[in-house]
């Protein structure tokens, strides 16, 4: 049915005027049903809806999509919610959504150019000047996006399906799959979980009779209102979702007031919302009428990724209508974008994708089968929105194979034929053809397993049943039933076709990263790990001006983080807060801190938690502190030493679901710290005593008694465990810092003759048991003997220690028996991050990062955190970092000698086969060609000055010198991919060869990069990559795998990979390396000679060359 809104004029005039007018559907009054605020503003007065960017008046009923998306896909954002999901997708009210046109962004802007010209204040017409170029930058960036097809990108969020007990994977999406998928619980890494919780069913997404889409219900056609809260005042707005561009928008005259569906992270209501409830003062009878949703902020104004918006519905029905509307219109975009142009095929989603795109195009007008066609032009379009990003040659040439009556246009089964030949993967074809004896038949048992062992370098016997179960699980795809019925009737072997075959290798099972083995033992001290750790924490932005929010928080909790920090401050009514002192940062309650970091704690470990605290609060803020973590935490807090670890740091084993509190100590029990007194061995069991168990989150089981079964065994260099510290700070060019007084300095702590007097009282000081902050003065003191002490240094204080070769020393050997934690300078005012491998591979345990920034630094930090048991939080240190290498203390007078770590020599070899839909250049024209390439990065731990590395194949684009370590990595390049970013083609092989002293702290990092000539690398518009893969070199696996890529932000592209073939070669040391590191020398030499000679040869030709041949 038509829509029956005539189209509106769109001049100046008529804006203001409509701006002024009432509004053309009238809603009731919202004193009826709203509570009352006395500082709300009036009621909104924006016209009726109109659905933007669109100009035809037909039905959307079945169409919440369009059929082209820009060419910078890469702020698509695949996101889901917490609220319940329904089964179907039929949603109350099939109804139409409104199609009148809304008014031109570019009139609007044109009348705000007009008023500023007349206004006599500078200031002000600059900044509505600005405001307006702003807008009409922002306008057409996203109205691009109203003809997208789903989301790119997914968001590392549970869904709603899942009971918050898994993040969210795109391969748990789809279109009736069929029952072994039901089993495949893996997160968006493709490796399983650390959740001890049951599998959650399947999340597939059943389509509704006839594959019709979600439509938008009758009641939410003419608008909703809601009151929209913001910390500076309360509105109430009428908002409207735009199904057919599946976007949310409250303001028609300014483009800028919306946002996608795509783009939402999570949607929060009831008790999941009860923080941001109590930070507006709202009752909780009102709680099933608020809404808070989080969703990503592609341009990242104010410098976040991330914004929050919050609603009050006017009734429950109206609330709940709101978020099953977005979740169903979520979901099933996603759901589509995988069936589709994800790598399996889907009949379901192939259907339902074409039945609404014919939906579309004929609206309500009776039309046959034969007559649902699609030509050229159109299906290049509908190609943009499903993201293949390939040339107009490429589309063309399979339209003209799939074309096979020859009439310029494809019908649903020419169309089916197309997407299969897009989707062919030739490589994995003739990898399959390789092992194969019979292609016809299928890969038998043994072909498979052989295909495991020698290929993939998996050691199949030591898990003959899980490798069993794989084989028949892909054995039975592509087989209908009454295949396998009569397969199994003629008792005929199982074998995996072609077909089951490519699913294997792009499944979980065929994961790049090692996975979580079935049992974890984490059981030495804490000092011989590294942990994952945070500084600021609470930031979701610049350290100076940035937002503080709790959602910052449950990022990190939710990515694994095991060590985070809360600078606490005093506020107002003695209700302490959390932020950066002495900055524009805004601030949030330590309550509301502690509530979430209660909930959070152990969603993706189940390893000890560590809270660094930095007080700066007066005591009585400090007694309500200690009042609310233990009212919060309840027994799941460590007050208390465990067993007899009353001289010696216990195992993470031994503290599971235990969270530990790092602060500073107090004057009033210095002396019993001191004395290392063990009395407390007697001491009666409280509550609330580590003898209790704690109560578990929901879900989880705890052993009732503690894991002692393999107790570790303490050297006298053992006899400390390393914990997370505080994350400090030093004083910034713009600031101080908030941590200024507990920074770890140099040159004041040698001259100091009295020590400073701490604030800290006993009760929150007794909160340190295991991690007692502690300053720094030198290694000679008693107070860095203590067992339980920590040491904070900041990144430039600890680097200028380390270049004098004793301090470095007894750095070193401090690190193998107590705890130190480094965090990022204060002059780092956009919170970027440094190599981390600087501070690791001198034993540093708690190496704290910006994880707001996504940077090559986070990067590392992700990838020693990502694989195997080190997704817990905890990394055992490499055997060279853990055991001094000096007898005695080096702090001693006559310290032993220092022994000297050998270089190993460390090959790998990676074939870079092909990639696929890799994401285009943010801004790119569409008539712009995309010419990808793809560059491996080698990053050591050794100092660039000193670290050799080489390599073989394609383009060297590393130092010339050959030098690599620090800060320098060894790079080098595939050849350019001519116009196609959809599934380009390399087999480029790299051989790579590294000497160092620290092989486990090698890392690999895969980036994609566009030429946009062509021919030429690194143009000046490419300054950042366009995605990233990093991988600690020790977590990857053997063999032919796919390499997941993210984006600027750390958030993974659902469907863009690498294809590529890796093998490694064990570190060798002694007489082998040594010879292979000379010839390396002695080559790098010979180089360098032949250049110099060459310089000097063409310089001499220069001088005899006369003036005038010149």
């Amino acid at each position: 049915m038509a829509s029956t809104h005539p189209s509106r004029s769109t001049t100046p005039d008529t804006i203001k005027a409509t701006r002024r007018s009432p509004p053309l559907i009238p809603f009731p009054r919202l004193a009826m049903n709203m509570p009352h605020f006395p500082s709300s503003s009036t009621c909104s007065t924006t016209t009726a809806p109109t659905s933007a960017g669109s100009s035809t008046s037909h039905s959307y009923m079945a169409s919440p999509v369009q059929t082209s998306i820009t060419s910078s896909p890469d702020s698509f954002r695949g996101r889901m919610s917490h609220t319940s999901t329904p089964n179907s997708f039929d949603l109350e009210e099939p109804a139409l959504s409104y199609t009148n046109p809304s008014p031109q962004p570019g009139s609007q802007t044109s009348s705000d150019s007009v008023s500023a010209s007349r206004t006599p204040n500078l200031m002000r017409r600059i900044s509505r000047g600005a405001a307006s170029r702003i807008r009409r930058r922002q306008s057409s960036t996203h109205n691009n996006r109203d003809h997208s097809t789903g989301p790119v990108i997914l968001r590392r969020r549970s869904d709603s399906r899942s009971d918050g007990k898994k993040p969210l994977d795109v391969m748990d999406l789809g279109f009736g799959d069929d029952e072994e998928e039901k089993d495949d619980q893996v997160d968006s890494l493709g490796i399983s979980g650390l959740s001890s919780s049951p599998a959650p069913s399947s999340r597939s997404v059943p389509l509704p009779a006839g594959g019709v889409a979600p439509t938008l219900p009758a009641q939410l056609q003419r608008g909703i209102v809601f009151t929209k809260m913001t910390k500076n005042k309360k509105k109430s707005m009428r908002f409207w979702i735009d199904i057919q561009a599946a976007k949310v928008y409250w303001d028609q005259t300014n483009p800028t007031k919306k946002f996608y569906i795509d783009d939402i992270m999570e949607i929060r209501t009831g008790y999941e919302a009860k923080n941001y409830r109590e930070e507006f003062q709202i009752p909780d009878e009102l709680a099933k009428r608020w809404i808070t949703i989080l969703y990503a902020d592609p341009d990242r104004s104010k410098g976040r990724s991330t914004k929050t918006m919050h609603l009050l519905a006017e009734s429950k029905p109206s609330c709940a209508v709101w978020t099953k509307t977005l979740e169903d219109v979520s979901r099933y975009r996603m759901a589509l974008m995988a069936g589709v142009a994800g790598s399996r095929h889907c009949e379901a989603a192939l259907r339902a994708y074409w039945h609404q795109e014919m939906s579309k195009h004929f609206g309500d007008n009776h039309h046959t089968e034969e007559q649902e066609l699609l030509g050229l032009e159109k299906l290049e379009k509908l190609c943009k929105g499903l993201h293949i990003n390939c040339s107009a040659n490429i589309l063309r040439a399979h339209f003209m194979k799939a074309d096979t009556h020859a009439r310029g246009s494809l019908d649903y089964n020419e169309f089916k034929d197309f997407i299969r030949r897009l989707k062919e993967r030739k490589d994995i074809k003739a990898l399959y053809l390789s092992i194969v004896s019979n292609s016809g038949q299928g890969l038998s048992m043994d072909e498979f397993f052989q295909f495991l062992r020698s290929s993939q370098a998996i050691p199949v016997e030591a898990e003959y049943d899980h490798w069993v179960t794989v084989f028949h699980k892909f054995a039975r795809k592509s087989k209908s039933k009454s295949q396998l019925h009569q397969e199994a009737m003629s008792n005929i072997p199982p074998h995996v076709n072609f077909d089951g075959f490519s699913a294997f290798i792009t499944s979980a099972f065929n994961n790049a990263l090692l996975p979580l083995p079935d049992k974890v033992t984490l059981d030495r001290p804490l000092n011989e790990y590294f942990i994952s750790s945070s500084h600021n924490t609470y930031l979701m932005g610049r350290q100076v001006a940035g937002e503080s929010s709790t959602e910052a928080y449950i990022k990190c909790l939710s990515d694994g983080c095991r060590c985070i920090e809360i600078d606490c401050w005093d506020g107002q009514d003695g209700r302490p807060i959390v932020s950066h002192g002495h900055t524009m940062t805004t601030s949030i309650l330590f309550q509301d801190c502690i509530d979430v970091i209660g909930k959070f704690a152990f969603y993706a470990s189940s390893y000890p938690l560590i809270l660094s605290l930095e007080v700066h609060c007066c005591a009585e803020q400090q007694e309500a502190m200690v009042t609310i973590m233990k009212k919060s935490f309840g027994d799941s807090l460590l007050l208390e030493r465990v067993l007899n670890k009353f001289t010696t740091l216990p195992s993470p084993e031994e503290i599971k679901y235990r969270i530990l509190v790092k602060v500073k100590s107090s004057d009033e029990v210095d002396e019993a710290l001191f004395m290392n007194d063990v009395a407390t061995a007697g001491r009666k069991r409280s509550a609330s005593s580590p003898f209790a168990r704690p109560v578990p989150p929901d879900g989880i089981a705890i052993p009732t008694t503690l894991s002692l079964s393999s107790p570790p065994t303490i050297s006298q260099s053992e006899q400390a465990i390393p914990v997370w510290g505080p994350t400090k700070r030093s004083m910034t060019s713009t600031s101080i810092s908030s941590s200024t007084e507990d920074s770890d300095t140099v040159s004041n702590r040698r001259d100091r003759k009295k020590k400073q007097k701490s604030k800290i009282i006993k009760s929150l000081a007794d909160l340190g048991v295991y991690t007692r902050g502690q300053k720094w003065t030198n290694f000679e003191d008693a107070e860095s003997r203590t067992y339980n002490h920590v040491f904070s240094f900041a990144e430039r204080n600890f680097e200028g220690m380390c270049k004098d070769p004793h301090t470095k020393s007894q750095l070193e050997w401090h690190n193998t028996c107590y705890l130190t934690r480094v965090y990022p300078s204060g002059f780092r005012v956009k919170s970027s991050n440094f190599d981390p491998n600087t501070f690791w591979r001198r034993g540093v345990q708690m190496v704290a990062l910006n994880w707001q920034t996504y940077d090559t630094g986070m990067q590392m930090n992700n990838a020693m955190f990502a694989s195997g048991t080190d997704r817990t939080g905890y990394v055992l240190k490499p055997k060279e970092l853990r055991h001094p290498r000096h007898s005695q203390d080096p702090s001693r007078e006559a310290p032993s000698p220092r022994l000297k770590l050998e270089k190993q020599l460390v090959k790998f070899s990676v074939e870079v086969i092909s990639a696929h839909q890799l994401p285009r250049p943010k801004g790119m024209w569409s008539e712009d060609s995309f010419n990808p390439y793809i560059e491996i990065e080698m990053f050591s731990a050794e100092d660039k000055s000193k670290g050799i590395a080489s390599g073989e194949g394609g383009l060297d684009a590393s130092a010339r010198n050959g030098m690599s370590g620090i800060g320098l990595p060894h790079r080098r390049r595939t050849r350019i991919a001519q116009s196609n970013g959809y599934d380009p083609t390399y087999h480029d092989g790299f051989k790579l060869l590294l000497e160092t002293k620290y092989p486990g702290l090698v890392f690999v990092r895969w980036s994609v990069w566009n030429s946009s000539d062509g021919k030429s690398y690194n143009s000046p518009n490419s300054n950042l990559p366009l995605a990233t893969f990093t991988a600690k070199l020790s977590s990857l696996q053997e063999g032919y795998r796919h390499l997941p890529l993210f984006d600027g932000a750390g958030d993974q592209y659902i469907f863009s990979k690498l294809f590529c073939k890796i093998h490694k070669e064990a570190p060798e040391s002694g007489d082998i390396a040594r010879n292979s590191i000379r010839e390396i020398r002695e080559e790098r030499v010979s180089i360098f000679s032949r250049i110099n000679q060459s310089i000097k040869r063409t310089l001499s030709n220069e001088r005899r060359i006369s003036p005038e041949e010149r």
